[in-house]
């Protein structure tokens, strides 16, 4: 009986394999959503309201998510691999596109944590950014030119 219970174990973690990196990055944008809104909550009404009431809704969010990417990978496994595999080539599409989906809805929440936070504007950083990382490229190329 032991090694019928091993057996269907190891069967089924093998099962899920395919997609441990897609549930790892799943939960680590709900870990990283709940930081920023524990960040906001302190910053903006200080700590009496980070109760562990809300706080437990970490549970049923992870648990609803990673449900989610489980079952698209079951009918993805099941029904739509030959589908898709020989229209785009790509293994489990429809758990990926899930699995991107959620974790978009997670870094729309976290940026809007990290404004209300801050009060600055992300997309306005991001192109300070890539504005000054394009100043440096220009200057190590000039560099480059003056030095052949």
């Amino acid at each position: 009986m032991k090694t019928t219970i091993i057996y269907l174990l190891t069967a089924t973690f093998l099962f899920f394999a395919p997609i441990t990196g897609l549930m790892l990055a799943v939960g680590a944008a709900i870990v990283l959503d709940t930081g920023f809104g524990i960040y906001r909550s302190i910053r903006v009404r200080g700590w009496k309201y980070v109760t562990s009431r809300r706080l437990s809704e970490i549970v049923s969010k992870m648990l609803l998510y990673q449900m989610c990417i489980i079952c698209l990978y079951v009918i993805d496994f099941f029904i739509l691999t030959e589908f898709f595999q020989f229209w785009f080539s790509i293994s489990f599409f429809c758990t990926k596109i899930g699995a991107i989906l959620l974790i978009f809805i997670e870094s729309v929440s976290i940026k809007e944590n990290f404004e209300k936070a801050t009060g600055r504007d992300v997309w306005a950083l991001l192109k300070k950014a890539v504005s000054r990382a394009n100043e440096i490229k220009e200057s190590v190329t000039d560099f480059k030119k003056t030095d052949s």
